[in-house]
């Protein structure tokens, strides 16, 4: 199903809930934002398709709202965690198709696996480890976990291997990793051939496992 068409409720309208609404309604999903603090909701209204003052902690109010029409409900309560747990338990019972739910800690986190959460989020954890990986490998650009230990890094081609081609980079000789694509100014280029000489400034965007990546990384 394509993004522009998707259905999706956002239960907690705090800084997380909040700055989602933004984001999916810019990208053209339907939204639903949902909490129990009526400034909040009205503060949404004007960025959502519907906005809907509601305690989704009650089952009857999640029957009623017809969340289980819905392809995605994330559940972004903040502080209260008993309100997120039994939330999210609710909606699962109702048959919502997938419940994403943002996590305190990884107590809740652990909780909220156990009670059938689809995915479980922790954007504060998830953004510093990320961004402390680039502070401190200037070689990295962006890197992203993408579970099960694979991961995606942009790459950043040194001064060492300027005129190299990209073959002789120690990030295209893994294993288990590929060379997804070569980012040269605006241009991208995906699957370069690998013959191509790098440049300065050149940014390759490599796959893989976590560990082969890391070990791959410390060869450069």
């Amino acid at each position: 199903m394509a993004a522009e068409s998707k259905q999706v409720a956002v239960i907690g309208l705090g800084r997380f809930g909040m700055a989602l609404c933004h984001e999916l309604n810019q990208h053209g999903a339907e939204v639903l934002a949902i909490d129990i603090n009526e400034d909040l909701v009205r503060k949404a209204a004007d960025h959502v398709t519907q906005a809907i003052v509601a305690d989704c902690s009650v089952e009857d109010t999640v029957s009623e709202l017809k969340l289980d029409d819905y392809d995605i409900a994330m559940v972004a309560i903040g502080d209260n965690v008993n309100a997120s747990i039994l939330t999210t338990l609710i909606l699962k019972e109702s048959g919502v198709k997938q419940v994403w739910v943002k996590a305190k800690d990884r107590y809740h986190a652990k909780i909220l696996h156990k009670i059938g959460a689809d995915r479980v989020v922790m954007p504060e954890t998830e953004m510093g480890q990320r961004i402390a990986r680039i502070m401190l490998d200037t070689r990295i650009f962006h890197y992203l976990e993408l579970g099960s230990g694979l991961a995606i890094a942009e790459v950043v081609v040194l001064t060492t291997m300027m005129g190299n081609p990209l073959s002789a980079h120690p990030c295209c000789q893994g294993q288990h990793t590929h060379l997804l694509a070569l980012k040269r100014g605006p241009e991208l280029r995906p699957h370069p051939d690998k013959d191509t000489r790098m440049e300065i400034g050149d940014i390759l965007i490599i796959a893989g496992p976590e560990s082969e990546l890391s070990v791959l990384l410390k060869r450069i």
